[in-house]
């Protein structure tokens, strides 16, 4: 008889996360513009990165990327890792944790995970990647040693 899955840990996307996103991508842009703040002055470079930046979050779909990931939950369990999205039309989607082979913290505000075959998914703007990490690390440590 095969014992209960034993429910670890849940990340939701976070408001959070994706600000600290934009946060950055603004701090680069204006980085990237500071060769020009002394040919044109403080107030139009940093009106300029602003403006940059909105234009990466509105045009080039970052908002509308966060608002498709803005109802996803990821819930750790003893021996799978699962996706549920309700504005997807797909049905929720469950990772075996033998599948996964490496996971990568992007910029602090997400995780892929690499799969054996592979493929690579995303955990986008959940609050605390690396401790997402972590956790499923200790799961799959877990599972290694129960083998």
């Amino acid at each position: 008889m095969q014992a209960p899955l034993q429910h670890i840990a849940q990340w939701h996307t976070s408001r959070r996360a994706y600000g600290l996103r934009l946060i950055g991508v603004l701090v680069l842009t204006v980085l990237m513009l500071a060769p020009s703040l002394y040919v044109v002055g403080l107030w139009v470079w940093l009106g300029a990165g602003t403006l940059l930046a909105l234009v990466y979050m509105f045009v080039l779909d970052d908002f509308r990327d966060w608002r498709r990931h803005a109802r996803a939950v990821w819930t750790l369990t003893s021996t799978h890792l699962r996706y549920e999205n309700p504005l997807e039309d797909m049905e929720p989607h469950q990772i075996p944790l033998t599948e996964i082979t490496h996971i990568r913290v992007i910029f602090g505000h997400s995780a892929v995970l690499r799969l054996q075959d592979g493929q690579a998914i995303t955990m986008a703007y959940i609050d605390g990647p690396k401790a997402a990490r972590t956790a499923i690390e200790t799961a799959r440590t877990h599972i290694k040693g129960a083998l």
